[in-house]
């Protein structure tokens, strides 16, 4: 590495590298920027979030921040990148030994609701392998009430791994939405043609994990219309697939297309209103939108009505 190098490690696994100026500030153009700036310096990315962006010398600041950009000293820099590249994998970060001091620290105000979950009917490893997948789709541990809450009730009808992960995802699919949609807005969402989900659902699966297994050019052009469906909205967007499919269409579209949330149709609330913004794999028609209460629920009642 040389000598203005870093690089973030995991484990012994590199997750992240990029390069400062210790001499200079990192003006970034987030989207604010006046067209003829004027402002000089050597042009670069912001690692953090891949924003336009150039290394600029400290007495430049005023003019930077007066056209528009987002000055940050290095440190901040490689602080930022670090934090953003650890929560891309911050489930690895839970280990057992994590989930031993959070269920001890419940058990003081709510000792009867850890008992209905551990030892019996989930071990300690099972629950860590539980909160990890959560922490992997998003779903935080900084309210472990609520989502033990709703564990322990998905464990009155299953046991399965998959299973209760969708039921504790299902709870919580206000708070995903969250993430991308402001309270009351609409949640602008994309939606595979029926005839291409109805072909992933037949795919063979995969031996290890037991879902879908999608064909790489299949992928390639599920990430490659909802890049393009991003680029043309300007902002994040939900895909809204059946709930066998969710997590193979997660996993492959994690690192491809990272600001497309995906939700399975039960993780959509049913006063949450809604418009199709783009449809992959099949003709592509005008927008369509559910205004109100009702439709949203019809098209919880229907599973193929959001697919189709």
């Amino acid at each position: 590495m040389g000598a203005q190098d870093y690089e973030v490690l995991l484990g012994g696994v590199s997750l992240a590298r990029g390069r400062v100026r210790p001499d200079r500030l990192l003006a970034i153009d987030a989207g604010d920027v006046r067209q003829g700036h004027g402002l000089t310096g050597e042009a670069t990315r912001d690692p953090s979030f891949d924003c336009p962006a150039i290394w600029i010398e400290p007495r430049e600041r005023d003019h930077a921040i007066a056209e528009g950009f987002l000055t940050v000293d290095p440190s901040t820099v490689i602080a930022t990148h670090a934090n953003q590249a650890l929560l891309t994998q911050a489930q690895e970060l839970l280990g057992p030994e994590e989930v031993r001091e959070l269920l001890d620290a419940l058990k003081e105000s709510s000792p009867s609701l850890v008992e209905t979950v551990h030892p019996e009917p989930l071990s300690l490893a099972a629950i860590t392998r539980i909160f990890r997948a959560l922490i992997a789709d998003g779903i935080g541990l900084g309210h472990p009430q609520a989502v033990l809450t709703s564990l322990a009730l998905a464990l009155q009808r299953t046991q399965e791994f998959d299973l209760l992960v969708g039921a504790v995802r299902a709870d919580m699919g206000a708070k995903l939405i969250a993430r991308i949609c402001e309270p009351g807005a609409r949640l602008r969402v994309a939606t595979l043609d029926a005839n291409l989900e109805a072909a992933i659902l037949g795919s063979v699966p995969d031996p290890a994990t037991g879902q879908p297994l999608i064909e790489p050019e299949c992928g390639s052009m599920i990430a490659e219309t909802l890049t393009q469906i991003l680029e043309a909205e300007g902002q994040p967007i939900a895909l809204i697939v059946q709930p066998p499919v969710r997590r193979s269409i997660a996993t492959l579209l994690s690192q491809r297309v990272p600001r497309c949330l995906v939700l399975s149709i039960n993780e959509l609330p049913a006063t949450q209103p809604v418009e199709v913004v783009g449809v992959i794999g099949g003709e592509a028609e005008p927008a369509a939108a559910l205004p109100d209460e009702t439709a949203a629920r019809a098209a919880q009642d229907e599973p193929g009505a959001m697919a189709a």
